[in-house]
This record gives C-alpha cells, sequence and structure tokens, in this order.
C-alpha cells in the first residue's frame, strides 16, 4: 500500500498589522491576532511609520506585497485616544 501524498496549496493571505519596529536590518509586524513577522527593511514601503497599520499580503512563508492603511490608522488611533479620555474622566 502506498502512502498519501498529499500537496498543501500555497494560498495568499491578506492580514492587518502593525509596524512595531525595525531592529537592525528587520522590520517587526504584529497582527491583531496570531504571531508576529518579521521583513526585511528594505521590502517596506517609502515613508512608512511605526506604529501604523498595514495590510501585509503573504504566501506561503514569504511576504509579498506591504500596503499602507492610512484611514484605517488614523480610525484606530482616534478610537484609542478616545477611550483614553474616557478613562481619564472616569478617575476624576
Amino acid at each position: 500500500m502506498e502512502p498519501t501524498v498529499f500537496k498543501l496549496k500555497r494560498e495568499r493571505i491578506l492580514m492587518k498589522m502593525v509596524l512595531e519596529e525595525i531592529e537592525g536590518e528587520l522590520a517587526r509586524f504584529v497582527p491583531d491576532e496570531g504571531p508576529l513577522v518579521l521583513v526585511k527593511k528594505n521590502c517596506l514601503p517609502e515613508n512608512y511609520h511605526l506604529g501604523e497599520l498595514y495590510e501585509v499580503s503573504i504566501e506561503g512563508e514569504r511576504v509579498i506585497a506591504i500596503k499602507p492603511l492610512k484611514k484605517e490608522t488614523e480610525e484606530r488611533l482616534a478610537k484609542m485616544k478616545q477611550k483614553r479620555a474616557n478613562l481619564l474622566n472616569k478617575k476624576r
């Protein structure tokens, strides 16, 4: 009896991630859920910013594309600012 061989599909996955840190030649992206992703610094888009949200396209173990999500970054920052303000108001 021959063993069954399964071929894994190399699906493209899109994940929203925050660019957390640049350490040497590596950039660290942190998703909302799941493990962090390390990318070579030279793969980052021009004018990247730490703390900004990006859509990272991954195929297999390779990062295919990194697209900034400026509008969503601004929305998330506004929500966090409002949460902080609400917490400060509760303490008073």
